[in-house]
C-alpha cells in the first residue's frame, strides 16, 4: 500500500468542484484507491470524470455556465487572435469585462445551496436551456435557411423569437415565483435564465463564424462594403464582437424587467377568481393575436411609419405571453385541489 499523498492539485479541484457529502465519499474513495496502487494519471482521470459528471448533473447549471463563459472567452480570443486589425474600437476589451461578469455570477449561482435559491435557479436554468435553443435555432435559419433572406421569413423569424424570448423571460419568473413566493428570487431566476440563453447562443454563433467565416462573410458582405474595411474577416469579427457586447448587456436588462413582471402577474392572478382567471385564458389568444397583426402590418409600411405599430405590437403580444404561464399554472393548481368527482 502506498504511503504517498495523492496529487495535490486534483484533490484540491475535487474538493472545491464537488463539495458536499456526496463529494466528500467520492474523494475518500479515490484516495483509499490510490494508496492500494492505483497510479496518479488514474487518479487524475476519474477526478476530471467526477467533476464533470457532477456539473452535468447540477440542476442549476452553474458549473456549465462558467465553463460555457470560458468557452465564450476563447472563441472570442481566438477570433480576435486570427484577425488582430479587428481590434481598435474597444469591444474586444468590453466582451472580456462582460464575459468576467457572466462567470462571475455563474461562479455564485453554482456555489449556493439554499433550498428556496436553488429551486428559483432551477427554475431559471430550465428556461434559459429553451430560450438558447429558440436563439440558436432562429439564429441558424438566419444563416443556412435557403428562404431565410426573404422579407416575410425576416419577419416572421425576428418578431417570432423576440416574442418567444419576451413570452419565456417572462415565465422564468412567474415559475420561480411559484416555487417560492418571493419576487427577489424570481428576479434572480430570470437573470438566470438569460445569462445560460446568452452563453447558449455566444459559443453557437462564435463557433459558426469560426468554422464558416467564407459563409460569414458572403452573409456581411452588403455592410462589408459599407464599412470601407479591406479585411473581411476582421469585418466579421468586430462585427460579432459588436453583436456579442449588446446582447451581454440588453438580454440581462430584458430579463430582469421580465421576470419581475411574470412573477408580480402570478402572485396577482392567483388571487383572482377562477372565473376570472378562465375568462382571461380565452382573452389572452386573442390579444396576441392582435399584437402579432400589428407587427404584421407594420411590416407593409414605410420604415418611418413603422415604430408606433411595432412598439404596441411588441407589448401587446409580449403583455399576453407573460400572461400565459401565470394564468396556466393557476388553472392547473385550482383544478388539482379541485375535489374528486363522486
Amino acid at each position: 500500500m502506498k504511503t504517498s499523498q495523492p496529487p495535490i492539485l486534483a484533490t484540491k479541484l475535487l474538493e472545491r468542484l464537488a463539495s458536499g457529502p456526496h463529494g466528500d465519499a467520492i474523494l475518500g474513495d479515490l484516495i483509499e484507491q490510490y494508496r492500494q496502487g492505483r497510479s496518479a494519471a488514474w487518479y487524475w482521470r476519474q477526478v476530471l470524470l467526477a467533476i464533470l459528471v457532477g456539473l452535468a448533473k447540477d440542476r442549476v447549471l452553474g458549473g456549465m455556465a462558467i465553463l460555457g463563459s470560458l468557452l465564450v472567452l476563447l472563441l472570442i480570443i481566438v477570433s480576435v487572435g486570427r484577425h488582430p486589425s479587428s481590434l481598435g474600437s474597444g469591444l474586444f476589451i468590453t466582451d472580456i469585462a462582460l464575459l468576467t461578469a457572466y462567470g462571475t455570477y455563474s461562479a455564485w449561482v453554482w456555489r449556493q445551496r439554499g433550498l428556496k435559491l436553488r429551486q428559483a435557479l432551477t427554475a431559471g436554468a430550465q428556461t434559459g436551456i429553451m430560450l438558447g435553443v429558440v436563439l440558436m435555432a432562429s439564429h441558424a435559419i438566419e444563416w443556412f435557411a435557403p428562404f431565410g433572406s426573404s422579407r416575410a421569413m425576416q419577419l416572421v423569424r425576428g418578431a417570432g423569437s423576440t416574442l418567444l424570448m419576451l413570452g419565456l423571460l417572462g415565465a422564468a419568473g412567474s415559475a420561480a415565483w411559484q416555487r417560492t413566493r418571493s419576487v427577489k428570487l424570481a428576479m434572480i431566476a430570470g437573470l438566470w435564465c438569460g445569462a445560460v440563453a446568452v452563453l447558449i447562443l455566444l459559443s453557437f454563433a462564435l463557433t459558426l463564424n469560426l468554422a464558416f467565416e467564407a459563409h460569414a462573410v458572403a452573409w456581411l458582405h452588403e455592410p462589408l462594403v459599407a464599412s470601407g474595411m479591406s479585411d473581411p474577416g476582421a469585418f466579421v469579427v468586430r462585427n460579432s464582437l459588436e453583436a456579442a457586447s449588446e446582447i451581454l448587456v440588453r438580454l440581462p436588462i430584458a430579463a430582469f424587467v421580465l421576470s419581475f413582471g411574470g412573477s408580480l402577474s402570478n402572485a396577482w392572478i392567483t388571487k383572482w377568481p377562477r372565473k376570472l382567471a378562465v375568462l382571461a385564458a380565452w382573452f389572452t389568444p386573442l390579444i396576441f393575436v392582435a399584437g402579432a397583426a400589428s407587427l404584421w402590418y407594420a411590416d407593409s409600411l414605410q420604415r418611418s411609419a413603422r415604430p408606433p405599430l411595432v412598439m404596441a405590437g411588441v407589448l401587446t403580444a409580449g403583455i399576453a405571453l407573460c400572461s400565459a404561464h401565470p394564468i396556466w399554472s393557476s388553472l392547473s393548481r385550482r383544478r388539482r385541489e379541485l375535489p374528486p368527482a363522486t
